[in-house]
């Protein structure tokens, strides 16, 4: 078994876990980024955390002497990116085998483990943090990788707590992008919904579609299926065609429980892990606790703090249907409370290819004053082909305005702050530093 890892990207929410539970399971790991010292990797120590890209990183020290290492991870967008990155060049002519962190994740870490795999459009991490609590509180152990800090571990990632278990589950949210999440073989297949989405990566909807086929296809046991979703019915029946797939729509499952978190979404989310605790054969009842405790993941609805008697919010929706449901579970919440939210928008692609959607979206967004930010490029170069200036002109509503870059943000929505208004910043870029640098 190969031993000394190296990833490339290893500050991002995904590959930080799966290098963290490497490190469990006796690999050698260690990673760089351009930032690699952030709230996912605080479990390294600082000489395993190396700052930009160079050639010496390929080397790790064993007792005195620099050996090459025998996987390089990396990130998926680093092929498209940044192809002369000069460790991946170095590891092509020390024919070391590079891989991404998910193709080492599902070849080396889920090896021999039961599988639990939760894929979608929205609602992955949700899913995957109430599943894990699930088996958690029933005593399964489970090891789990998720994108998002779970408030009660203080990471995005759990590592079981006992030496032997069997069977040994391994809990993971399993992304499309790229399609990141083939090389996993799960046993359970959870799909929550399926929507155009990563448009810098599939060339439409019937690619999205065909993507997550082939992921289903691979299920050993059970497709758990929210077949409301017309999305996911068409995948499911498509894939019944070509194996004997079994699947179990969740989608009805009563669950005789309050939840602490707000949403209908979030109440579909808890369907879903109700409907593979019942797979697993844990007692109703056992779930139903569980899941009444759940409490949410670092990002998703999480109050941070507040300002001025404001509460302040971050979210890590950015698609237009998460903007919309998320939203709609604010007003749900505070009915009656002034909600300025505060968007960035992620990708050019994305906000391009899903630009009618935006505007639908934001023309009946439940908020009293909405400011949209400059998108946050993330993997891409500005291409000039589109603006939050033109999202927010076409949009057309005297609520929602445009503010320009973040580093101006606040300086132009602290005049609009009053005492018990919801302040909600959301979008998948750096908004959230935003909102933590509002409450101090």
């Amino acid at each position: 078994m190969a031993k000394r890892i190296h990833f490339l990207g290893i500050g991002g929410s995904g590959a930080s876990a799966a290098a963290a539970i490497a490190q469990a399971q006796g690999f050698k790991v260690t990673g760089c980024d351009l930032q690699p010292h952030n709230e996912f990797t605080g479990v390294f120590n600082s000489d395993q955390l190396l700052t930009n890209h160079d050639p010496k990183h390929l080397a790790v020290n064993l007792k005195g002497c620099r050996t090459n290492i025998d996987i390089l991870a990396v990130t998926p967008a680093i092929f498209s990116l940044d192809p002369e990155n000069p460790e991946l060049l170095a590891a092509k002519e020390k024919n070391i085998p590079i891989m991404t962190w998910q193709k080492f994740t599902g070849e080396y870490l889920a090896r021999d483990k039961f599988v639990i795999a939760v894929c979608g459009t929205h609602g992955k991490t949700t899913t995957t943090a109430m599943i894990a609590k699930m088996l958690e509180d029933n005593g399964l152990d489970p090891t789990v990788l998720l994108g998002a800090i779970v408030p009660n571990w203080g990471t995005n990632y759990r590592i079981p707590r006992q030496k032997v278990h069997n069977p040994e589950y391994f809990v993971l949210e399993a992304d499309e992008f790229n399609d990141n999440f083939l090389p996993t073989k799960p046993d359970i297949t959870v799909v929550t919904n399926i929507e155009m989405d990563h448009p810098e990566y599939f060339k439409d909807f019937e690619a999205v579609k065909e993507s997550f086929k082939k992921f289903l296809l691979q299920t050993k046991i059970t497709v758990v299926a929210n077949m409301t979703d017309t999305g996911v019915a068409g995948v499911v029946k498509a894939a019944m065609k070509q194996s004997a797939i079994q699947y179990l729509d969740y989608s009805k499952n009563e669950l005789g429980i309050t939840l602490k978190v707000p949403g209908e979404f979030n109440k579909s989310n808890a369907r879903a892990a109700f409907q593979v605790g019942l797979l697993l054969g844990i007692n109703p009842q056992i779930i139903q606790k569980s899941l009444s405790g759940y409490l949410g993941v670092g990002r998703r609805f999480e109050c941070i703090g507040e300002y001025r008697g404001a509460k302040v919010y971050s979210d890590f929706g950015h698609h237009p249907t998460e903007i919309e449901k998320t939203m709609e579970a604010v007003r749900e919440k505070f009915p009656d409370q002034r909600i300025l939210l505060i968007y960035q928008p992620h990708m050019f692609s994305r906000t391009k290819a899903l630009f009618a959607e935006f505007v639908k979206v934001f023309r009946k967004v439940p908020a009293d004053k909405t400011f949209i930010l400059d998108i946050y490029p993330s993997r891409e170069v500005d291409t000039g082909l589109v603006t939050s200036k033109q999202l927010v002109d076409a949009i057309n509503r005297p609520s929602v305005l445009h503010t320009g870059c973040a580093t101006e943000v606040l300086e132009k929505i602290i005049s609009e702050i009053k005492e018990r208004d919801i302040v909600f910043f959301m979008g998948a870029g750096n908004i959230d530093k935003l909102a933590k640098e509002l409450v101090g």
